[in-house]
């Protein structure tokens, strides 16, 4: 059953489970959000002047803190928060468009509490970039096991109350060029109004992984505009080809301005792709 919520955080009851598999389970069965850094939790909930009345934290659950470089991807806890792996050197030489992405994140304090797992949860800036990447994410809901999903699977069919203990990011192959940019409001701690990023590969064939997210914009994978450029490497592409493909990856925009917002940073991308 799930609880009203509370007006006030003081009366919100914060448990404390001693591993991620109690921790999954308390959640599911009180219908209860998990806390990390709670950056974007609290900020969230105070908007929208509604506090849980049960909060699952996760602060002292080492298994889910960590960052290591195994044969072919990194492998990361979820609470491992954001400044720890802007401070990784490894991984932001190996990774240096994730880096950038990391580093646009909220101020200093922010990426010093926020967390890679509460970013996956709360779909924020860094979920196009993660999904260019084809991520994957280890999950638990309840007393279940332990799974494996593409991050673009989960975000269409997110368990209720699943636990994301670790996201695996697959080492880019030789030849791949990886793009990313946001166009943000001017207005601080706003998120970005829109965020494209991309994958692309021209040798032994065209391969092209494209991602859109921002303020309002849940992040999907942009399959139409993906399937015109892998199918035809030669293709040359204007804003007016892009659009009808954009319209139907993105009908919520259709007949917004950024479309042609999204179009132009897909052009950008494409031709610096092309150097």
């Amino acid at each position: 059953m799930t609880l009203p919520p509370c007006p006030d955080r003081r009366h919100t009851q914060v448990l404390f489970p001693s591993s991620a598999e109690e921790a999954a389970i308390l959640a599911s069965r009180h219908q209860a959000p998990y806390l990390a850094g709670a950056s974007a939790a609290q900020l969230g909930w105070s908007k929208n002047t509604g506090w849980p009345a049960k909060a699952i934290s996760l602060h002292a659950l080492d298994e889910l803190q960590g960052c290591r470089r195994a044969v072919d991807h990194w492998s990361i806890g979820a609470l491992t928060r954001l400044s720890e792996l802007t401070s990784n050197r490894a991984l932001c030489r190996e990774l240096p468009t994730l880096h950038g992405a990391l580093l646009g994140v909220g101020a200093p304090g922010i990426r010093h509490l926020a967390t890679l797992g509460g970013n996956i949860g709360f779909a924020g800036d860094l979920m196009p970039i993660l999904l260019v990447l084809d991520t994957q994410v280890d999950w638990m809901q309840g007393a279940g096991p332990l799974h494996q999903s593409a991050l673009s699977d989960w975000l269409s069919q997110a368990p209720e109350h699943a636990l994301i203990t670790r996201i695996r990011i697959p080492l880019p192959g030789p030849g791949r060029q990886l793009r990313m940019e946001k166009l943000a409001s001017r207005e601080a701690f706003n998120p970005p109004l829109l965020n494209i990023a991309s994958s692309w590969q021209w040798q032994p064939f065209a391969q092209a992984h494209l991602a859109a997210g921002g303020a309002g914009l849940a992040p999907r994978r942009l399959r139409s505009c993906e399937q015109a450029f892998s199918d035809d490497a030669t293709l040359i592409p204007t804003a007016a080809t892009l659009l009808p493909l954009l319209a139907r990856d993105l009908p919520e925009q259709a007949a917004q301005p950024l479309l042609p917002i999204a179009a132009n940073l897909l052009l950008d991308q494409w031709s610096a792709s092309r150097l």
